[in-house]
């Protein structure tokens, strides 16, 4: 038998190297390192791997869906896909494991065949990108249903940029082409709005008026008609104090005026202001005479200059949360306060606790100050510099320092309040540092505009509490719901109507809803009132933010980059349909509810972010930042337009010095200076900007805790959207009007 010779093996040309990928990476291959949430290591321990049969049927199924979709996808053009699938009803991603009918890209041929890659070249020799990865179970690839996000940021590819953050659904392309026409023209401060109401402060558009008008009016049913007044009245118990019992629970940090140094630059001058007093600041801006002989060459101030019309206020104490309270369109605004304990520096002999997850109690205040305006127009209103803000309310409290307040933001049709001999002020919301969330039904008597009236609650109109855990933010959902993170990283929902029972227990209510987001601490929720309300996004020390629709809190979620220091704080930005936070590069940015895993970077902090308040009726955004810098953007301008510069405008700078700098120091409270008249600027977006480094390392500074900026917070009415109030670590609250 004659055999054939055998016929060459064809060999490749090119040289064999190692993988790269597993070359270098160490811990490739480990399973910790591949979860795509908190909890997916935590529950991969707990689940039996399937068997055989069952994996062969999972994959039998898969291909014959796979091979359904391809029939059903053959013919659509990729445009199509992309904006059918960058809208979403909801307005939530489906997280990957439970993707419903995501669509994929065209270009990549995606196998669910044990063997196959799952990036494969394209017809033009590329490799195509796609948010896509295996699952444990099976080799079955879930998409997130759009493409590479790069190509969105070319030329020429403005409709599927705006595709990707708003969809293409019409309300919500309405929403954001009246939302650009009526603030993207702010640079930074915000604007009054003119005669017609086109330009300048506005409603937002998804807020209609008839919206408004039912959450008025229907949506208080409950409390005018339905016996909701009645029970909180009867719920909440409290008692009248004196002014020298009153004095006990405000604790001052000391009993010495603060020492300020402001006014225009040049001719800064000195103020004592006592605690629980106000200073204008006018008066810093008429003072004539320079401070020192350096300072006599400083420009002359023009004579039109009249100063600024705002109020510098001392509470005694670092302040924790400032809060405009809403629904009150009259002559008179009200402002909640909350402020920190004193710290004892003598740590001997204490017990060793974290705060953060340790009950405390101990008296502690909220103060609700009044301020006076002026009608300057039927849209606009000034703070009156000739009637001074007003200390009208102290609730005192056994149950420590306030952490967290939040007004009802719902409108209100006030009925019947005024008749009885009361002012309503409102629904307050808060988490006190003893673990309950509590709701206040807050009045005040009519005839005492200038008195000071103490209140001691020894009862909430509702309180609540979860077990084993301590409740550490609230939110308000609707007139009735409320949202509260806890420490263990759970999520509870409490109705505070209809109420629970007067023989049960308030604090043991049992809550709609208790669900598992994170895997420790939430430091900060929002959710995405009045667009999507049952959107909540939530941060965690763990790195992680969330976004999660209260509908299926357990499969509509998705998370955002990990971050090694997440924000302490998150906004919801209706005009930009965005969540907003600072995060850990002192970058401020922008998480769109249709884009989340990919964040867009808007305005740059001078330092770390404390405190972000986000435009009730406009599209500013305040910041306030550890070195007491306070500045005010736009983020619409760089979100809508990419190409653009962004620009922020410092408003003032607030810096604290400790007293015993000399041995002749009378002033053992320390002194302050605030400074001002700063120019608008360009914000620096990439990495280092600004900042200062020593042989190529970034040198970072620690200031002062009195001199930090803590909160801050827009007005939350048409005619007073413009006011802002700041509150700082060294006691001081300023509000002002920085609306042009």
């Amino acid at each position: 038998m004659q055999v054939s010779p055998a016929e060459p093996v064809r060999k490749s040309g090119r040289a064999r190297q190692p993988n790269r990928k597993y070359a270098n990476q160490t811990f490739t291959g480990l399973e910790a390192l591949d979860s795509a949430s908190e909890q997916e290591v935590d529950l991969s321990q707990h689940l039996e791997q399937p068997s055989d049969d069952d994996e062969f049927d999972e994959l039998q199924a898969l291909e014959g869906s796979d091979e359904e979709e391809e029939e059903e996808e053959q013919g659509e053009e990729k445009e199509d896909i992309i904006s059918s699938v960058a809208s979403d009803a909801s307005g939530t991603m489906t997280p990957i494991g439970h993707s419903d009918g995501a669509a994929s890209d065209p270009d990549v041929d995606i196998e669910s065949t044990p063997g196959k890659s799952v990036l494969q070249r394209n017809p033009t020799g590329t490799r195509s990108h796609v948010f896509a990865r295996p699952t444990k179970k099976s080799n079955a690839t879930h998409v997130r249903g759009i493409t590479d996000l790069g190509k969105y940021h070319s030329k020429g590819a403005k409709s599927d940029y705006i595709y990707s953050l708003f969809g293409n659904a019409t309300p919500d392309l309405v929403h954001m082409a009246r939302s650009r026409d009526q603030w993207c023209h702010e640079g930074t401060l915000p604007r009054r709005p003119n005669k017609n109401g086109t330009k300048g402060m506005h409603h937002f558009f998804s807020h209609t008026d008839e919206k408004r008008q039912m959450e008025a009016t229907k949506g208080w049913d409950w409390y005018y008609d339905h016996g909701g007044q009645q029970h909180m009245s009867q719920s909440q118990e409290s008692v009248s104090m004196s002014a020298g019992e009153g004095v006990t629970c405000l604790a001052p940090s000391s009993d010495l005026p603060r020492t300020i140094f402001m006014g225009p630059y040049g001719r800064q001058a000195r103020f004592d202001l006592p605690i629980l007093q106000s200073l204008p600041l006018r008066e810093a801006w008429r003072h004539p005479h320079p401070q020192s002989d350096t300072e006599s060459n400083a420009p002359e101030r023009p004579k039109s200059q009249k100063g600024k019309d705002g109020w510098l206020l001392n509470v005694g104490r670092g302040v924790r949360c400032v809060e405009w309270a809403p629904n009150h369109a009259g002559d008179i605004q009200y402002l909640a306060v909350s402020t920190f304990r004193p710290r004892n520096n003598d740590t001997s002999g204490q017990p060793k606790f974290s705060p953060a997850f340790t009950a405390q109690s101990f008296p502690a205040s909220i103060q609700i100050w009044s301020f006076s305006s002026t009608k300057a127009s039927e849209r606009r209103s000034l703070l009156d510099p000739n009637r001074p803000p007003c200390l009208r309310l102290v609730i005192c409290t056994d149950w420590g320092d306030a952490k967290h307040l939040r007004w009802c933001p719902m409108p209100r049709d006030f009925r019947s309040d005024r008749q009885e001999g009361k002012i309503p002020i409102g629904l307050l919301a808060g988490v006190w540092t003893d673990g309950y969330v509590r709701v206040l039904d807050v009045h005040l008597d009519q005839g005492e505009s200038q008195r000071t009236s103490f209140v001691k609650l020894t009862a909430a109109a509702f309180t609540a509490r979860p077990p084993s855990t301590l409740c550490t933010c609230v939110i308000w959902l609707s007139q009735t719901d409320l949202a509260v993170g806890c420490a263990n990283g759970y999520l509870a929902l409490w109705s505070i109507y209809p109420y629970p029972a007067p023989s049960s227990s308030a604090s043991l209510s049992k809550p709609n809803l208790y669900t598992p987001l994170h895997a420790s601490y939430i430091s900060s929720l929002s959710s995405a009132y009045p667009l999507l309300p049952h959107l909540v996004a939530t941060t965690s020390p763990s790195g992680h933010l969330r976004l999660t629709s209260l509908l299926a809190p357990q499969t509509d979620y998705v998370l955002a980059p990990r971050l090694r220091h997440p924000p302490s704080h998150i906004h919801f930005s209706e005009p930009c349909q965005a969540f907003l936070a600072a995060d850990e590069t002192e970058t401020l940015r922008l998480w769109p509810i249709r884009r989340f895993f990919s964040p867009l970077s808007v305005a740059r902090c001078p330092s770390q972010g404390l405190a972000v308040g986000v435009g009730q009726v406009h599209g500013s955004v305040i910041l306030g930042c550890v070195d007491g810098t306070v500045c005010v953007t736009s983020p619409m301008r760089k979100f809508l337009f990419p190409r653009l510069t962004s620009w922020q405008c410092p408003i003032f700078k607030h810096e604290f010095a400790r007293h015993g700098l000399r041995e002749d120091d009378e002033n053992e409270g320390g002194r302050i200076r605030i400074t001002e008249g700063f120019k608008a600027q360009e914000a620096g977006l990439f990495m280092g900007a600004g900042k200062k480094s020593v042989e190529g390392v970034v040198m970072a500074t620690i200031y002062e805790e009195e001199g930090q900026v803590r909160c801050v917070s827009w007005g939350k009415e048409l005619d007073v959207g413009g006011w802002v109030a700041v509150g700082m670590g060294s006691g001081l609250v300023r509000v002002e009007d920085v609306a042009i």
